[in-house]
């Protein structure tokens, strides 16, 4: 089956950031030089994105080709931040496989996972093999092989966050050039970084109270702040010694800070350091607007200014799977066809949707009768008998019927196995990486006209 396009969005947020315009009482370029100083990137203009060590579907991919695009376009460094401060949950894939002419989803742990462990803090693990992929096409199977050998040739990284990163963007090598990597952990160090420690731990109440009322954006983005003097929280985490995360308050931070403990972002003020402090454009995908538009809302409200714009890019793409059949079925069947006829057997032989004919009798005749009447009630029962009665004698019909709706459902479930767009792009023939990147790059050329 031919692989269909893939749909693509891409909000551009103009021109990249004036680097002349003065953020906390310097340039911007400043902070920018002192950062990428600091993680030892080039001295020059940034364009990043960045995601969770997860197996990422085409849309999530999309933004690092976007990057890389963007980054050929305006002569910048692309740049990939592993958010490595998320709790790992161990990286595992699924995949599309047939079984008695219907799509199912195997799947696979390649490490176990870590609890509440933050990434930075799971080790590199060596990726189990897959035993047994199924009836799976072969681009899906050289797809999942290609990725177990990259994560094993990839054992030895600090830790598994990276090492799954790697692992993937191994596996677009054929598509981008390697962006440089850095951690999100590590851009709490950078002076920008400090520089809003400083001003939380001054004033952390404002600081949650902004946060707070921020948050009446979108209420589900994140947890409101504890609001208590010195004791407020904020949008930071404190890595424990077990290298668990733990919330965070004025007074934590402190007492972390004397003991070299290691703070974390969360993501609102992650999107602030890298859009700010980082990257001339930082890339994000749908979610991750949300949480920006939050970010936003916090920083106008309490320190009076608004972090740069941001890229939106998101892809969907799908497996080239064939389910013409499936599609069939749906489009041929009668939707409840057998539930209807459970509640009315007469309606196994009828086109319509309501009463049947027998059963339209009872219920103008029960209609007629007095409510609450003992005939009434009698007729009642009277209907539900002669159902059952009929239940007997259309059977066989019934149980095809029944087969047939099971059927149906199977179909159902199998296209939408089928129709996943948030397949692992390993899944997906390099052709069709290799389409999805010409489509964002087509794109970026477009606006940099």
């Amino acid at each position: 089956m031919a692989q269909a396009a893939a749909e693509i969005i891409v909000e551009h947020a103009g021109p990249l950031a004036d680097s002349s315009a003065h953020i906390e009482g310097r340039p911007l370029s400043a902070w920018r030089a002192e950062a990428r100083s600091f993680l030892n990137l080039p001295d020059a203009p940034v364009v990043a994105a960045g995601h969770q060590a997860q197996a990422w579907h085409a849309g999530i991919v999309a933004k690092t080709f976007w990057t890389a695009a963007l980054a050929r376009a305006r002569d910048a460094t692309p740049v990939h931040v592993v958010v490595d401060q998320d709790a790992f949950d161990g990286f595992s894939v699924e995949w599309p496989a047939l079984e008695d002419g219907l799509w199912k989803a195997n799947g696979h742990r390649f490490s176990n996972a870590a609890k509440n462990i933050a990434a930075l803090r799971a080790p590199a693990f060596y990726a189990r093999g897959i035993e047994n992929i199924g009836a799976t096409p072969d681009f899906v199977g050289a797809g999942l092989a290609r990725l177990t050998a990259a994560l094993k040739s990839f054992k030895d990284s600090p830790n598994a966050a990276l090492q799954i990163t790697r692992a993937l963007l191994h596996d677009v090598a054929h598509v981008i050039q390697a962006p440089r990597v850095i951690s999100a952990s590590d851009v709490m160090g950078t002076s920008f970084a400090q520089h809003l420690l400083k001003r939380m731990l001054s004033a952390p109440e404002a600081c949650a109270q902004s946060y707070n009322l921020a948050l009446q954006l979108h209420p589900r983005a994140a947890r409101l702040l504890r609001v208590d003097g010195s004791r407020s929280e904020l949008p930071l985490w404190i890595l424990n010694e077990s290298g668990e995360r733990v919330q965070a308050s004025a007074d934590t931070v402190r007492a972390a800070r004397a003991n070299n403990q290691l703070l974390l972002p969360r993501a609102s003020l992650l999107g602030v350091l890298l859009r700010t402090a980082l990257a001339d454009r930082f890339t994000h995908g749908i979610g991750g607007n949300i949480y920006e538009q939050v970010s936003n809302d916090w920083i106008m409200r309490w320190l009076g200014w608004q972090p740069p714009r941001f890229d939106i890019v998101s892809a969907t793409l799908r497996l080239p799977l064939e389910m013409k059949q499936h599609q069939a079925m749906l489009s041929q069947h009668q939707h409840h066809a057998f539930r209807s006829a459970w509640c009315d057997p007469d309606l196994v032989a009828a086109t319509q949707t309501g009463p049947s004919a027998r059963r339209r009798q009872f219920l103008d005749t029960i209609a007629a009768l007095p409510r609450r009447s003992p005939q009434r009630k009698k007729l009642f029962q009277e209907l539900i008998a002669d159902r059952q009665a009929r239940r007997g004698q259309l059977a066989s019909t019934l149980t095809q019927l029944q087969g047939v709706e099971h059927a149906h459902m199977q179909a159902r479930q199998s296209l939408d196995v089928a129709m996943r767009r948030s397949w692992c792009m390993s899944l997906h023939p390099p052709k069709a990486l290799q389409a999805l990147h010409a489509q964002l790059s087509a794109h970026a050329r477009m606006i940099s006209v």
